[in-house]
């Protein structure tokens, strides 16, 4: 055998011998080398909880939210007041019959002009609440002290009392309304809060809201009855 021929012939074998032991290398590296994804993610896995591992949304710790407004507050309990009175309320029928002008701030000529005794009518919701207190909204239209329409509509909370038995009661609160009438901008909606009144037995209540002025105006004490449907 020619030189030339018995090393090609070498050369073959050796390459035939050394492409599996290549093929295994090229294995053994593919396998024991990480990806860059697998990386990181042990990397996030294996972090200490209190290390933040950047581009891992998954373990980053959400910011502590705000607290709550007083606002916000305030809020809910207005919604959850008025969700209680709608949905445990009971209907009430509204009847106004009584529109006293104080003598002290009205002369008899000024009084004896006035409507004081107002036809009129309105619908409600209200309940006591379980701290015994009344709630309640309303709607009513009836004449105002010069015989024209006037509508009002709000939310009353009294506080009561049982003076003899739980079926007598008594109390003093507040009520916060919109009203509109003819000698203010001409019925533009306008905004008022008043004290207010009770006194009642069983389904039926007397009511009454002072109205504060001064000479000629104001001065009034506003009476209805409120009739519930428990």
């Amino acid at each position: 055998m020619s030189r030339s021929k018995l090393t090609f012939n070498l050369l073959a074998a050796l390459l035939i011998a050394s492409t599996p032991l290549a093929q295994a290398a090229d294995d053994t590296s593919t396998s024991s080398t990480p990806s860059t994804a697998d990386s990181a993610s042990s990397t996030a896995d294996n972090a200490p909880t209190n290390v933040v591992v950047v581009g891992n949304t998954d373990k980053a710790t959400p910011a502590a939210s705000e607290s709550q407004s007083w606002y916000g507050k305030a809020w809910d309990t207005a919604g959850k007041h008025l969700s209680d009175l709608w949905n445990k309320g009971d209907i009430e029928v509204y009847v106004p019959f009584w529109t006293y002008h104080l003598p002290f701030a009205y002369s008899p000529s000024q009084r004896a002009g006035y409507t004081e005794y107002p036809a009129g009518g309105g619908l409600g919701k209200g309940w006591y609440n379980e701290s015994g207190n009344w709630e309640g909204v309303y709607l009513m239209g009836f004449q105002d002290s010069h015989g024209k329409p006037m509508y009002m509509g709000g939310y009353g909370w009294i506080p009561t009392w049982n003076p003899i038995n739980e079926k007598s009661r008594i109390g003093v609160g507040l009520t916060a309304f919109m009203f509109m009438r003819s000698d203010i901008n001409y019925y533009a909606p306008t905004p008022g809060i008043l004290p207010m009144g009770t006194i009642g037995y069983g389904p039926i209540d007397v009511q009454v809201a002072y109205i504060p002025g001064g000479q000629g105006y104001g001065n009034v004490l506003f009476w209805w009855a409120k009739y519930s449907f428990r």
